[in-house]
């Protein structure tokens, strides 16, 4: 494309984000966030996928489909290529997108629903927190440097799914509005792809345990994982239901042990959970403290409940794997700005001499050591971007 490289393209699409980022006024930073998801999905577009890509299958899908018709389908549906027996929504996801001449609007549409609903979520938080234009930027970019934008493209179904289920639950649990349509896309969600029920759950879990705190609790999520699997594993030999029996299908294939990593990647998803997890503790009495204490309250129960969750599952491979890839960017990024902006607040209101030496311990210790904070996040997200573009699954992108 324009004589430049798929990554080159990548990394000149990042360059006008971040210049029309800055010349756009404040009221109007919706615009570059819709551009660059309009640039992310245009990319994903002109993408040559691998053959062993899920993206290759399922362009082969697309073409069967478009011969077939409906038929086509139906005969997806009935020798469950693709677990489509179970997971509907994904196989009529493909079916009408097969009306299109072209089987590359299938990763346009997929990553533009995908940065779409990111973006979307750190622009309303922007807007309902009064989050400035410097803490807005730098959440942005850390989502943009942590989030894995390969595997979304040649994956299709795992992001996708994560992408709907964060954006209602953020919608759900911050928002407080259309609560309908959060619960029909936390359905369609779980009918994408069987990992697509975990951050369902985890919204099922942060309601039911909002005013309860304890390390008893804790312990619960970091062996839930084990626990899950277990019950799944149970429920598959009373049940014949297909979607229970694709459930511990995946967990039989992914269980403890049996896919665990200790390459590079996994390192690097280690180690994102590592600077979330830093992130949650120093935002934490900033986000149980303000006067967006209920809202706030639950996003800190929600983005807990969801460290913990990974704590447990950090043995099984892939779901540790697509947490750390397609849910932490979004967390990691909501808590940074909404976090810090309500200290910066706090600063201009009462000064930064004040809270340093006058006010409770736990803010003061977050005062003098906000600078720290500021350099931490700064130096992991392009350290992160560095990684994205060199090491990352996104070097193997190509026209």
């Amino acid at each position: 494309m324009f004589g430049l490289t798929a990554i080159e393209v990548f990394l000149v699409i990042v360059a006008i984000f971040i210049v029309v980022y800055w010349i756009t006024p404040q009221k109007f930073s919706w615009l570059p966030f819709l551009l660059v998801t309009v640039l992310f999905a245009v990319l994903a577009f002109n993408i040559t996928p691998y053959d062993s890509d899920d993206l290759s299958r399922y362009f082969k899908a697309l073409n069967e489909m478009r011969v077939e018709g409906y038929d086509g389908l139906q005969r997806y549906i009935r020798e469950d290529q693709f677990d489509f027996d179970t997971y509907r929504v994904a196989a009529y996801y493909v079916y009408f997108l097969s009306k299109l001449s072209n089987n590359h609007w299938l990763p346009f549409t997929t990553m533009f629903i995908v940065y779409g609903l990111g973006f979307y979520c750190i622009y309303k938080a922007s807007v309902r927190f009064n989050v400035n234009k410097i803490h807005l930027f730098l959440a942005s970019m850390f989502f943009i440097s942590t989030y894995w934008y390969y595997d979304t493209v040649s994956g299709t179904r795992n992001g996708l799914a994560f992408a709907v289920a964060f954006a209602c639950s953020y919608q759900h649990l911050v928002e407080r509005k259309h609560f309908i349509l959060c619960y029909i896309g936390y359905v369609l969600a779980a009918l994408t792809h069987s990992a697509g029920i975990l951050p369902v759950l985890l919204v099922i879990v942060t309601e039911l345990t909002l005013n309860t705190s304890g390390k008893f609790l804790n312990f619960v999520f970091v062996f839930s994982i084990s626990g899950g699997g277990v019950l799944i594993r149970y429920l598959s030999e009373v049940s014949d239901n297909d979607f229970i029996q694709s459930m511990a299908g995946k967990a039989e294939n992914h269980g403890l042990g049996d896919s665990l990593e200790t390459g590079t990647m996994f390192r690097v998803n280690i180690t994102v959970l590592l600077i979330v997890t830093i992130l949650l503790i120093y935002v934490s009495y900033y986000f149980l403290n303000s006067d967006y204490t209920s809202s706030l309250k639950r996003l800190y129960k929600y983005a807990s409940s969801t460290v913990y969750f990974m704590i447990g599952c950090m043995l099984s491979g892939l779901i540790f794997v697509r947490f750390a890839r397609w849910i932490l960017p979004l967390i990691g990024a909501l808590l940074f700005m909404i976090g810090m902006q309500i200290q910066r607040n706090q600063i201009n209101k009462e000064g930064l001499t004040k809270l340093t030496y006058y006010s409770p311990t736990k803010q003061s210790i977050r005062i003098k050591t906000r600078s720290a904070a500021y350099i931490i996040y700064v130096a992991y997200t392009a350290v992160h971007f560095w990684y994205l573009c060199n090491g990352s699954s996104l070097y193997w992108i190509m026209f």
